[in-house]
């Protein structure tokens, strides 16, 4: 065979070994990124069960891309501890809720404060519009990438104050010792209602009211339900006392670096999870308010006050907010927002 033969058998040969070559390599370049999803609650819980739809919309939508481990119940990191972890990048993403995130953010305080988020309506006009944007801004401005937001606990639809005696108003709680989940709801208590308040973790909640080391906690209809709390306190009066929804979050060098379609994977997923959460909440609600009414029949209460009765709860109210609100002007700020939303 002539040389210049050889090379016209030769060239051929080397494009195709090269293209074959580039080409394994651009295959085996479609990188994957592993996400490791820590949140609180059990992995039987109906939130915790949408966090595990996320996690499969993410992978299947991803075609494998995004791979998610899900710690539940705390396996990982405790609630508060969550938020550190995230930012550090211990784990690239988890679940807090809205008190967890006032400890960085002192904005997300709205939804701790007494009667600021009345009912669903309400919360889902700060969390879908200008407020919701503003309050993730802040987030971001942490470290933190906020991806949206999962309801279930609702202020005065399934949040209250339950007791050992039924509750209309808030001389009812003159001399009670509550429970209460932040410094303002403890304030709320002694100035309004004459009683006075204490803290217990939620494992002792139980062990606590049974013994009358407490007489009343806030808590929700779940709680009633799941950690049997209607054996002890059989009454629940229904005020927006806070409001609790979650909040996805991600280390925001984590997601930056993931490639544009991918966060857009995650975008829509979460999207589509938070829609979803507004009627699976809502249904959860309906299904509890029947179960306890069964639970308490004869012994106790499921309660909504009258309008006459609530003017009673929200007594002056505006003052009381500006008061624990002095240390931070722009928290105050955002609650007359939300009142005019």
């Amino acid at each position: 065979m002539t040389n210049k033969l050889k090379g016209f058998v030769i060239f051929p040969v080397l494009v195709l070994v090269i293209a074959l070559l580039f080409g394994s390599v651009a295959v085996g370049a479609t990188e994957s990124y592993k996400i490791r999803f820590a949140h609180g609650l059990p992995a039987t819980h109906q939130v915790g069960i949408q966090y595990a739809e996320w996690a499969k919309l993410v992978e299947e939508k991803s075609n494998g891309q995004l791979k998610v481990e899900i710690y539940p119940a705390a396996q990982l990191y405790p609630d508060d501890k969550l938020i550190s972890a995230v930012a550090s990048g211990a784990c690239e993403m988890g679940t807090v809720y809205t008190f967890n995130l006032a400890t960085v953010v002192p904005a997300f305080e709205v939804f701790i404060i007494p009667f600021v988020v009345e009912g669903r309506e309400a919360l889902l006009k700060i969390i879908e519009g200008d407020i919701g944007k503003e309050l993730f801004t802040k987030v971001e401005d942490k470290g933190i990438k906020p991806l949206g937001w999962v309801v279930w606990a609702l202020g005065g639809e399934e949040m209250g104050v339950i007791c050992d005696k039924p509750i209309h108003v808030p001389a009812d709680l003159k001399g009670k010792i509550v429970r209460s989940m932040s410094p303002q709801q403890a304030q709320y208590f002694e100035e309004f209602c004459g009683a006075s308040t204490g803290m217990v973790p939620g494992a002792e909640l139980y062990m606590a009211l049974q013994r009358g080391t407490l007489n009343a906690s806030v808590a929700t209809l779940s709680h009633l339900v799941d950690r049997k709390l209607h054996e002890v306190t059989p009454n629940i009066c229904l005020i927006p006392i806070s409001s609790h929804p979650n909040i996805l979050i991600m280390n925001k060098n984590f997601y930056d670096n993931l490639p544009e379609d991918l966060q857009k994977v995650i975008n829509e997923v979460t999207a589509e999870i938070q829609k979803k959460s507004y009627e699976e909440s809502a249904r959860v609600l309906r299904d509890y308010f029947i179960k306890c009414q069964e639970l308490v029949a004869g012994r106790g209460e499921i309660y909504t006050p009258t309008p006459e009765e609530y003017a009673l709860w929200t007594k002056d109210i505006e003052n009381f907010w500006k008061k624990v609100t002095e240390k931070s002007p722009e928290v105050y700020d955002l609650i007359l927002k939300i009142q005019n939303l």
